[in-house]
């Protein structure tokens, strides 16, 4: 393999900017015309969840034990919400149509750090839906919990909520994304036809391909005559 010379490598991406940032800009075009006709629009609507103390006297505080409990049980209780127990049960009473792997899809679960708060969201084609799914989540998970550990020290902190606009758009976001990849297809696409350009273009081209020494070359003077410098 032939070594690559940087110099006439980077001159060869100099002499080819005009198709180097043609290859972006349809790159980029493509991208936002994905975006606009082709890319689902998808809601995502979120249900936050609190533990609390275990006591159902609603004037005794939350002890210290409480605490340590109920951060222990976070992790827990994360995999519980996307538990078959806890999904099939959803499923059941919103007559969903999904499947229990198709639903915990899409489900995704998280804690707050340093908190005993879990976050649910949601994601559908449906704002409605993933509504309706975060808040029944929410839900069943509170009375399962109960069943499993019988202990009343998970409540509904926010509800969710229909959500107007798609998660999936960011504009800024895609448009960022497209350039570097038509950055990246340019560079390639280029670099693909500096390696295999087996043309002489220069002197140097000659001596380093052959290895021969040049002692003289022969002006063009056709290009001086086309520019009017020379009659």
């Amino acid at each position: 393999m032939e070594e690559l010379d940087i110099k006439d490598l980077l001159l060869y991406f100099l002499n080819k900017s005009v198709p180097f940032f043609a290859i972006v800009a349809f790159v980029v075009t493509l991208g936002c015309l994905y975006s606009v006709f082709l890319q689902q629009p998808k809601y995502t609507s979120k249900t936050s969840i609190i533990l609390t103390g275990f006591s159902s006297n609603e004037t005794s505080s939350i002890t210290q034990s409480d605490l340590t409990v109920n951060s222990k049980l976070v992790s827990t209780y994360k995999e519980i919400v996307k538990s078959r127990r806890v999904l099939n049960q959803v499923i059941e009473n919103l007559k969903l149509e999904y499947g229990t792997s198709e639903l915990a899809k899409m489900i995704s679960v998280g804690a707050i750090k340093d908190t005993e708060i879990i976050e649910i969201s949601v994601t559908d084609a449906s704002a409605k839906q993933a509504y309706f799914i975060a808040n029944e989540v929410a839900e069943v998970f509170g009375k399962e919990a109960k069943d499993l550990y019988n202990l009343s020290n998970v409540s509904i902190l926010d509800s969710a909520e229909i959500e107007d606009y798609p998660s999936n758009f960011n504009i800024s976001k895609q448009v960022i994304l497209y350039v570097g990849a038509g950055v990246a297809v340019a560079i390639f696409v280029l670099f693909i036809f500096y390696y295999f350009d087996t043309t002489i273009k220069s002197v140097s081209d000659v001596e380093r391909k052959f290895g021969l020494t040049i002692l003289g070359s022969v002006p063009d003077y056709t290009k001086k005559k086309k520019g009017g410098k020379r009659k």
